[in-house]
């Protein structure tokens, strides 16, 4: 597998090569079903910002459920020009995580991190830096690739971010999965957590 691209104009060339097009295949929807209905249960449909949304799949996965607006934040341009969305309910920005602002007053009853954390050197702190954009009781929804390989990168990035949201003096874990894939052979490390 080659590495993942650093910048806008390596993910651009991605997308447009169609690398990521295996994530509209059924075998990765289990994780879109459990974060839609994560959102439906704790009532956070009304506002969503996703985070590395690429070409808006969770857009299109949670617009049947009635989400009533989104917001998809990616790094590639090019992800976001193959994006299928209703402007009238969805809006997509270019942006990097580490320095996204909101519009001014926008807030989330639902911020999502699907697939993007691994990105990020220290995800604990990107995911704390959204907490102020989080309307009262809203919910952040976590899910990371975990390689099969215990002393992976990526697995001790897990290990760090699921241990700083184990504070319970600063998060509400509501959820926390570990799904696993047999058709895949990949397992992802889920969590809903929520700001004390």
């Amino acid at each position: 597998m080659s590495k993942n691209a650093s910048t806008a104009e390596g993910w651009d060339e991605e997308y447009e090569a169609g690398r990521w097009a295996f994530l509209r295949s059924l075998p990765e929807s289990g994780r879109y079903g459990i974060i839609g209905m994560w959102l439906n249960l704790t009532k956070s449909m009304d506002e969503v910002l996703d985070i590395g949304c690429g070409e808006g799949l969770l857009y299109e996965r949670l617009q049947p459920m009635g989400i009533k607006r989104y917001v998809g934040m990616d790094l590639a341009p090019a992800a976001l020009e193959i994006a299928n969305v209703d402007p009238e309910i969805a809006s997509l920005r270019a942006g990097d995580m580490h320095g996204f602002e909101p519009k001014d007053g926008e807030t989330f009853s639902a911020i999502v991190f699907n697939e993007v954390l691994h990105f990020a050197d220290d995800p604990a702190a990107v995911v704390a830096r959204y907490v102020p954009f989080l309307k009262p009781g809203g919910v952040i929804a976590l899910s990371m690739y975990s390689p099969k390989r215990p002393e992976s990168g990526a697995n001790k990035l897990i290990a760090k971010l699921w241990e700083a949201t184990d504070d319970e003096t600063k998060w509400d874990v509501l959820d926390d999965y570990r799904l696993g894939s047999d058709k895949k052979n990949v397992t992802w490390r889920m969590r809903l957590v929520k700001p004390v």
